[in-house]
C-alpha cells in the first residue's frame, strides 16, 4: 500500500515544483526586460530560466508516471 499512498505526494510535489518554476521565469522575465541584453544578471536570468524548464519537464514526466501508477492499480483491482 506505500505506493498508493505516495501518488498523491509525488502529484503535490510535481504541481508544486511547476508552480515554482513558473514563479521562478516570472522573475527571470523581470530582470530581462529590466537589464541591459550584456548584463550579467540577464545572462543568469536566462540561464535560471533554461533550467527552470528543466525541472518543469521533470514534473510533468512524474506526473505522468503517477498518472499511469494509478491507471495500473485501478487496472489491478477491477
Amino acid at each position: 500500500m506505500n505506493g498508493i499512498s505516495a501518488i498523491p505526494s509525488a502529484m503535490q510535489s510535481a504541481t508544486a515544483t511547476i508552480q515554482r518554476s513558473t514563479n521562478a521565469v516570472a522573475r527571470d522575465a523581470a530582470v530581462v526586460a529590466q537589464q541591459g541584453v550584456a548584463s550579467k544578471e540577464t545572462i543568469h536570468a536566462l540561464i535560471d530560466s533554461r533550467q527552470q524548464v528543466l525541472y518543469t519537464s521533470a514534473a510533468a514526466k512524474l506526473i505522468s508516471a503517477s498518472d499511469q501508477m494509478q491507471q495500473s492499480i485501478i487496472d489491478i483491482l477491477a
